[in-house]
C-alpha cells in the first residue's frame, strides 16, 4: 500500500518551489490521468464494438478509436508540458483542447441548445483553479462564442439564457478560487510563523537540555563526591540513583541497589532488627523523621530522608525520597563510652556525697556534742550544696540512662492532690527564700486516682517548677493539674512571672547542657539537663509538652499525657 501510494506521488507530483504551481500542477495531473483513463476505457469499448458490429456501425467505431488515439496522445502530450515546462501553458493547452473536443461530441443543435452544453462548464469551474480566478470569464466569452458560433451554423438564435449562466457561473468560480487562495496564504503565513516559532522553541528546547546536561553532570560529580551514602527512590520506593559511598558504607554492589525496592534493602541479613523496623515504619508511614539510628553488622548508621515535590499550581505532588546514610560507628561508641563513664562516675560520686549529707545532718543535729550558730549554718550550707551535688548528679545518671535507652516507665496507682503535697513541701522553702508565691489547684472533673509512674511525674513537676522559681526573680509561680476529658487526657500547667525566653531560644531549651543565658554569663547553676530530661519522660509516657513565653512577661510549660484511671 505504502509503496503504491509513492508510485502515484510520484506520477502526480511535479518538483517546483511555487506551492501554489506545485498545487495547481499536481491536479492537472490527477484530471489527465483520469481523462487518459476514459479514452483508454473509450478506446477498449470501441475497438470491441467494431470487431462485432456490423458494416453501419463500422465507421462510428472507426472514429471514435480515432479520437481516443488522439485524446490519448494529447493528454500524454500536455502531462509531458506540465512536468518539463510550464504548468499553466499545460492547464491552457489542457482547457483548450478539452474544449476543442467538446465540440465534436455531439450535434450543434445539442451543444447550443440541448443535452450538451452543460459540456462548456467544465472549462469555466476548472480554469479558475488551474489557472487563474479570473480565467473563468474567459472561458465564459468561450463558450459563449462557441455555443453562438454553433447557433448561427444551423441558423438558430444565440441561447442567451446558457450564455448568461455561463458568466454567472464563472462569478462563482471566480468567488470560490480568489477564497481559496486566499485561504491559502493565510495557511501558508501561519505555517510560516509556525515554522519559525518551531525553530524557536526547538532552538530553546536545545538549550535548555544543554544546561539540564550541564545540570547534570555537575549534580552527578558533587553526589560523587558526598562522604555520606545517598540512595534517591521514586515514589513507589525503587532506588533510582546511588552514589559509590554508599556501596562501600553497605559493602552492596550496585546491582544490589539500584533498580531494587527498598524492602529488599531491609530483609538484608546484616540489618539490625530494630533497624528494620525503623526502616519499614518509615516506608509504610510515609514518614521522614530527621534523624534515627539502625545497625548495619558492626556498624552504626545514622538514616536521614526527606521527600522530594512536585511544586504545581494545583499542588505539590511527592515524587520520591532521598535517603543519607552516614557512618556514625565511631560517633556511637564515643557515646556509648561518654554514657557508661558518666554513669559510673556518678555511681560512685554518690556513696560519699550521701556520707557527706550524713555526716552533716548529724552535726547539725550535735550528734557529737553542741554546736553554736556559725557551726549550725556551716551545716546548713553543708547540707545544701551536697543535696546540689546529689540532684546534678541524679539528672547525668537520668540523662545516662536515657541515651543508653534503659530508662524504663513503671505504671502504678498515682494520686495527683499527693504531687501537689510533695511538691509543695519539696520547693515552699526554696520560694519563700526568694519572696515568691507558690500557688498550685487542681481541676474538680479530674479523676482522684490515675495510673502513670508517680516518682517519674514527680520529677517532671519538681523540674519545670524549680526551673520557674530559678528564672523568677518576683511575682509567682502558679501550677495546674487540668483535665481534658474529651480527648482523654490530663495535664500539668505550670506559669511563672519571671524574665521570659528569648523567641530566638525557644527551639533549642529542651537540648541537653542547654541553658538560655551564656555559659560565661549565666549566674545560675546545673548541667542544663532538667528540660531535657523532663521532654524525654514525657515522650516516654507518650505525652507532649509545650512552651509559651514573653520577655519580661513570663513562661508558660504545659504537659498533656493520656488519661489513664483504674
Amino acid at each position: 500500500m505504502t509503496s503504491m501510494k509513492r508510485f502515484f506521488d510520484s506520477i502526480l507530483n511535479v518538483p517546483v518551489a511555487d506551492p501554489d504551481d506545485a498545487r495547481r500542477r499536481r491536479l492537472l495531473n490527477i484530471l489527465l490521468l483520469g481523462n487518459t483513463l476514459a479514452a483508454l476505457l473509450a478506446l477498449a469499448a470501441a475497438t470491441i464494438n467494431l470487431l462485432t458490429s456490423d458494416q453501419l456501425a463500422f465507421r462510428e467505431s472507426a472514429i471514435l478509436i480515432g479520437g481516443a488515439i488522439i485524446a490519448t496522445l494529447g493528454f500524454y502530450s500536455i502531462y509531458l508540458i506540465n512536468r518539463r515546462l510550464s504548468g499553466r501553458g499545460a492547464a491552457l493547452l489542457y482547457l483548450l483542447f478539452l474544449t476543442f473536443i467538446f465540440i465534436f461530441t455531439d450535434t450543434p443543435a445539442q451543444l447550443s441548445n440541448g443535452r450538451s452544453l452543460f459540456l462548456f462548464t467544465i472549462p469555466i469551474v476548472i480554469s479558475s483553479l488551474l489557472l487563474l480566478p479570473e480565467a473563468s470569464f474567459f472561458f465564459a466569452v468561450l463558450g459563449s462564442g462557441l455555443i453562438s458560433w454553433l447557433a448561427f451554423s444551423i441558423a438558430a438564435p444565440p441561447n442567451l439564457f446558457a450564455i448568461i449562466g455561463f458568466f454567472m457561473l464563472a462569478l462563482v468560480s471566480w468567488l470560490s478560487a480568489r477564497s481559496l487562495e486566499s485561504a491559502l496564504r493565510d495557511l501558508r503565513t501561519i505555517n510560516a510563523n509556525l515554522d519559525q516559532v518551531v525553530a524557536q522553541r526547538t532552538q530553546a528546547l536545545a538549550e535548555s537540555l544543554s544546561r539540564e546536561r550541564v545540570e547534570a553532570g555537575r549534580n552527578q560529580a558533587i553526589l560523587n563526591s558526598i562522604a555520606d551514602g545517598v540512595i534517591v527512590f521514586d515514589r513507589n520506593w525503587k532506588a533510582i540513583l546511588a552514589n559509590p559511598a554508599i556501596h562501600g558504607m553497605l559493602e552492596l554492589s550496585p546491582e544490589m541497589i539500584v533498580n531494587r525496592n527498598f524492602r529488599e534493602l531491609t530483609e538484608h541479613p546484616k540489618l539490625s532488627e530494630n533497624g528494620r523496623k525503623l526502616l519499614l515504619a518509615m516506608i509504610e508511614h510515609d514518614t521522614q523523621p530527621l534523624s534515627f539510628r539502625i545497625e548495619w553488622g558492626d556498624k552504626t548508621l545514622s538514616v536521614s530522608a526527606g521527600q522530594v515535590y512536585d511544586l504545581r499550581e494545583e499542588g505539590n505532588f511527592n515524587i520520591g525520597t532521598v535517603t543519607v546514610f552516614r557512618d556514625f560507628t565511631r560517633e556511637a561508641e564515643v557515646e556509648r563510652l561518654k554514657s557508661t563513664f558518666v554513669a559510673i562516675v556518678s555511681h560512685e560520686l554518690r556513696t560519699p556525697l550521701n556520707a557527706i549529707l550524713g555526716y552533716a545532718e548529724m552535726f547539725k543535729e550535735a550528734v557529737y556534742g553542741p554546736i553554736n550558730e556559725k557551726q549550725f549554718n556551716i551545716a546548713e550550707r553543708i547540707m545544701k550544696n551536697t543535696r546540689r551535688l546529689l540532684g546534678l548528679i541524679s539528672d547525668l545518671l537520668d540523662q545516662a540512662q536515657m541515651e543508653a535507652g534503659k530508662l524504663t516507665i513503671s505504671m502504678g496507682p498515682v494520686k495527683p492532690s499527693e504531687l501537689l503535697e510533695n511538691l509543695h513541701g519539696l520547693l515552699d522553702k526554696t520560694a519563700l527564700d526568694k519572696n515568691l508565691s507558690l500557688t498550685s489547684e487542681m481541676d474538680d472533673t479530674l479523676p482522684e486516682t490515675l495510673i502513670g509512674d508517680g516518682s517519674r511525674l514527680q520529677q517532671i513537676l519538681v523540674n519545670l517548677v524549680g526551673n520557674a522559681i530559678k528564672f523568677t526573680d518576683e511575682g509567682s509561680v502558679r501550677v495546674r493539674l487540668f483535665h481534658l476529658p474529651e480527648l482523654l487526657k490530663w495535664g500539668i500547667e505550670v506559669a511563672d512571672t519571671g524574665r521570659g525566653i528569648p523567641p530566638s531560644e525557644l527551639p533549642h531549651i529542651f537540648e541537653t547542657f542547654r541553658q538560655v543565658e551564656g555559659t560565661a554569663t549565666r549566674t545560675q547553676g546545673g548541667f542544663g539537663l532538667g528540660l531535657a530530661i523532663v521532654k524525654q519522660l514525657v515522650h516516654l509516657m507518650s505525652g507532649e509538652i509545650t512552651v509559651t513565653s514573653e520577655l519580661e512577661r513570663g513562661t508558660v510549660f504545659t504537659v498533656t499525657l493520656p488519661l489513664v484511671t483504674p
